[in-house]
């Protein structure tokens, strides 16, 4: 019997092609979208107009350091469209469809480097559909109409321990709290523990810029001869090897006693016969805790600044609440929580005017297509009433669609329906502060009152 899956164990050494085509643009820029800091203000949308009227199929060089070639970037939506539609030709197996590149095998996490490549994002074909299926019961009507009711009570508790304060910090109040009880309840995991997700996703979210900022330090210390201050990055990984022991605990509890619950279902899947390998399991708790808690959350805070630059809309809301799901889309566009995504390209192909070769890597930049002017008119204006809300690509499209799309449109509509009943006025109170992260848009503080 052959060994259980671990793509991270396939694609370990794997190599990726320069570009084997000339540019079909000239464009010359100063932009780098993998400059983390470019994303602390918000999504570059600036950048990304200029990128999409200029270059939408743009060769962006790799980041400093990096030993792998660089990519195309993709800002227009038609491309990306294309790309995500067509897995055969755009793999998201082949090289991953996260990680804009797999790096230096020294600098290598030796836990979340392989759990960000074994899990399903990372599947192609029947192995991804086989897995999906697993979740699929966890997001059906009949189980999402169960969970609205417990999500629309625990609004109502979060609700009320802020109303006396009259204003807090919205994310660690409000949006860090409701996706965390939300994803456990669908999960399984015990309320003591689920404090503990909240640490974790902080600390995940600040995973890159740790790792990128202790490889600034290490270069610097080659020439200064100074030694390296490793408090961050030593607090970093014992918070990383706490996440995954209480992982590993769970789900081979789940895998011994199964419950009617998301992990009991992932601990006892098969793939090809099998069970999930270690490294799998592993991948699909760094899955579940990244994608189940983030996405929702920012977009919860998010929205908060766009109702606040946009009073007119949000009293059309207040006076119409109809509009409440045509919102909901609208503000999913705007933020597009998850900022990009990656394929690589399996044979020679040819993406809007650019031809590819075969090994060459792809990202798709979905907060560019999501204000793509030819399928969104005036597309930087938040207009509650848009008639195409819902053609935005934040979710992805095609067989990686957002599993958890049904839950994240619950949990938004039912919180603001809440939230503008109760506090009408709730407006930003000070300056946000946002994660150095171009994966997803990490909003850390959002100071509000009402």
């Amino acid at each position: 019997m052959s060994s259980p899956l671990s793509i991270s164990k396939e694609i370990a050494n794997s190599t990726f092609n320069k570009r084997q085509h000339p540019a079909a643009h000239d464009f010359k820029t100063t932009i780098n979208l993998t400059d983390l800091d470019l994303f602390t203000k918000g999504q570059p949308i600036k950048e990304f107009k200029e990128m999409r009227d200029q270059a939408p199929v743009f060769w962006h060089p790799p980041m400093v350091g990096d030993i792998e070639p660089g990519f195309w970037s993709l800002t227009n939506h038609a491309d990306i469209l294309k790309v995500s539609s067509d897995p055969s030709t755009f793999s998201s197996q082949m090289g991953t469809g996260t990680m804009m590149t797999l790096g230096r095998e020294d600098r290598r996490h030796p836990k979340l480097w392989r759990s960000a490549i074994d899990h399903m994002l990372n599947l192609d074909g029947a192995l991804h559909i086989n897995l999906r299926r697993e979740h699929m019961p966890f997001f059906k009507p009949d189980y999402v109409s169960n969970l609205r009711v417990k999500v629309s009570a625990k609004i109502t508790a979060l609700l009320d321990t802020i109303e006396p304060k009259g204003e807090c910090n919205f994310v660690h109040d409000f949006a860090q709290q409701l996706p965390i009880y939300t994803l456990s309840e669908i999960l399984g995991i015990p309320e003591a523990d689920r404090q503990k997700l909240v640490t974790w996703m902080e600390f995940l979210e600040l995973a890159q810029y740790i790792q990128v900022d202790q490889m600034k330090k290490e270069l610097d210390a080659e020439h200064t001869k100074e030694p390296v201050n490793t408090e961050m990055i030593d607090m970093f990984n014992n918070m990383i090897d706490e996440m995954f022991e209480y992982g590993r605990d769970i789900l081979n509890s789940k895998r011994k006693n199964p419950q009617d619950d998301l992990l009991s279902a992932i601990a006892n899947a098969e793939i090809e016969g099998q069970q999930l390998s270690q490294e799998f399991l592993d991948g699909s708790w760094l899955l579940i805790i990244f994608a189940g808690n983030d996405t929702t959350r920012n977009t919860l805070s998010g929205a908060i600044k766009l109702l606040t630059e946009n009073p007119d809309q949000r009293q059309k809301l207040i006076d119409n609440p109809d509009l409440m799901p045509n919102f909901v889309q609208e503000c999913i566009r705007m933020i597009s929580p998850v900022m990009h995504m990656r394929r690589t390209t399996t044979c020679e192909t040819q993406v809007g005017d650019q031809l590819m070769g075969p090994g060459e890597k792809i990202v798709m930049w979905y907060g560019a297509a999501n204000r793509d002017p030819s399928v969104f008119t005036n597309p930087d204006k938040f207009d509650i009433e848009r008639e195409n809300a819902d053609k935005h690509l934040a979710f992805g499209i095609g067989r990686h669609t957002c599993v958890g799309k049904p839950v994240a449109l619950m949990q938004l509509a039912e919180s603001y329906t809440q939230i503008l009943q109760r506090f009408p006025d709730i407006h930003m109170n000070g300056e946000w502060k946002v994660a150095p992260n171009n994966f997803v848009h990490a909003i850390q503080e959002m100071p509000v009152k009402f």
